[in-house]
């Protein structure tokens, strides 16, 4: 897995992914993830729209982003994911999945005001 792009955008902090066939891919994902769940965003959006498969070390990589996100109040978003990755994700299934939407625009589209709500009935379950 290779980052071909990443970006701070206002209200998400967006990678866009390719095929790798290096031993340091997935290293490469794995600070790329990290990098993001630094940011303050509330969500993360991962572009999977040039990938036709999933190594399982990816896989449990982005689970371990989703949850670290979420006890930061904040969301991983995967985008334009293919039957192959999703099968290969969902092989993996831990728990509430990463939320998965068909394009980049359907992602703006339902971002942050319904994960600020959601972080505020967090909050006052928690309280």
């Amino acid at each position: 897995m290779t980052t071909v792009f990443h970006e701070l955008l206002p209200d998400s902090y967006l990678i866009i992914l390719a095929p790798g066939s290096d031993e340091h891919s997935e290293a490469a994902l794995a600070h790329r993830l990290r990098c993001a769940e630094r940011s303050g965003k509330p969500e993360v959006w991962v572009d999977c729209s040039m990938l036709e498969e999933l190594s399982n070390e990816a896989a449990r990589l982005l689970w371990d982003s989703h949850y670290q996100l979420q006890e930061q109040f904040a969301r991983l978003v995967l985008v334009h994911v293919a039957e192959p990755v999703k099968k290969v994700l969902l092989a993996q299934h831990l728990g509430p999945t990463p939320r998965i939407v068909p394009t980049l625009l359907d992602a703006a589209r339902q971002a942050p005001a319904t994960l600020r709500a959601e972080a505020r009935a967090r909050l006052l379950v928690h309280h």
